[in-house]
């Protein structure tokens, strides 16, 4: 029997790198695909998650001064329950009167503007006759038909049906979280154990603890950060004489948690209401103008000094994964764009193979930092 010659291992045909290539790229969309329609399962488990890692430094100090970790985890829960039936307390009112008082809110924001009004007759008749123009003579015009019938079932469907799922989504996320805060370094040992060798149990103890020690760090100082934020701009809106100033305070808070988007939507609202509000339109473009200043400041100087340049990330990335976690799971997607990029970040820093994407996730000024050193 002829034994095969030995010799250099032939290179991989071009079909197979292809079929391989092709399989990968399936693997990812169905992955994306298995996220989305997976949303109700994951979305709790997500927000927990970083929950969890956001706490663990506090439980852990808590921890080495005799507190277990079931105790420090159920107290930090109470206090987030807390803070958020008092902000929900006191948005729940103002807010169910701005939605009563929305039709009334839009005529008076419409007569603000009553002098754009005729040079919009003017557009809109003319745009008529160009429709009548193209429209041939022995053929009737075509008449819009509106159906309404099924938009008020769709209305309430999702006003009754939104509720009660946050409110499955939120009691589920509090109970994952408690569990794995209390669980203390349960799933750190299991990770040690499972690996092969001691060199990667000691690197994979050190991607997990700075993963945690860095989105801590993140949201924590971007928690503050907002604080700041939201106060500064309501004592601004108090000196304007905008209504209730300590509500813009926490919107302004909850707001910033969505980059851009929380920004221009609150510049937005507080001009309306302003215009609204205040009898001359000069006078009352300065709270929006005030807020968009101070957002400004706020992400250019502020955030960029307290946060360090080690956590800043290219802006088109943060917002393509801002809308591609909008599009996956929504509102709660949004505000978890940045933490998750600060989470892949970390982790393709301890990874040679993956260095490529955090140098693509980084900021430019973090590159011309390291070069210098």
């Amino acid at each position: 029997m002829d034994l095969p010659a030995s010799g250099p291992v032939p290179d991989e045909p071009d079909y197979t790198r292809q079929t391989r290539n092709a399989l990968r790229g399936l693997l990812f969309i169905a992955l994306i695909a298995a996220m989305y329609f997976a949303r109700d399962f994951l979305l709790p488990v997500m927000l927990a998650l970083f929950i969890a890692l956001t706490l663990r430094p506090a439980i852990r100090y808590l921890a080495k001064h005799s507190i277990p970790a079931w105790l420090a985890a159920s107290i930090f829960v109470v206090v987030l329950v807390f803070c958020g039936l008092s902000t929900f307390y006191l948005l729940s009112g103002p807010v169910a009167s701005w939605i009563e008082q929305a039709p009334q809110l839009s005529q008076t924001f419409a007569e603000k503007f009553s002098g754009l009004r005729s040079s919009l007759d003017t557009l809109t008749n003319l745009s008529e006759k160009l429709q009548n123009a193209s429209t041939p003579a022995g053929k009737p015009a075509v008449q819009e038909v509106l159906v309404r019938e099924s938009a008020l079932p769709a209305m309430l469907v999702m006003l009754t049906g939104y509720p009660v799922n946050f409110l499955i989504t939120l009691i589920a996320t509090l109970v994952i979280a408690v569990f794995l805060m209390a669980s203390d370094d349960l799933f750190y040992e299991k990770l040690v154990r499972i690996l092969p060798n001691l060199t990667e149990r000691k690197r994979a103890l050190h991607i997990v603890y700075n993963i945690e020690n860095e989105v801590s760090a993140y949201v924590l100082t971007l928690s503050a950060i907002n604080a700041g934020l939201g106060i500064v701009i309501a004592v601004t809106f108090h000196l304007l004489g905008m209504p209730l100033p300590y509500l813009w305070g926490l919107l302004i808070f909850l707001f910033n948690f969505i980059p851009y988007v929380g920004a221009v939507s609150g510049v937005a609202l507080s001009g309306f209401m302003a215009i609204v509000t205040f009898d001359s339109l000069s006078y009352a473009l300065l709270a929006p103008l005030a807020y968009a200043l101070f957002s400004l400041l706020e992400s250019e100087i502020v955030k960029p000094q307290i946060l360090g340049r080690r956590l800043q990330m290219n802006a088109v990335v943060i917002l393509l994964s801002l809308a591609f976690w909008t599009w996956l799971w929504g509102i709660a997607g949004a505000a978890m764009a940045v933490p998750l990029l600060v989470t892949i970040k970390v982790f393709c820093e301890h990874v040679d193979g993956l260095s490529g994407l955090g140098e693509f996730i980084a900021a430019r000024h973090i590159e011309k930092s390291d070069e210098q050193q």
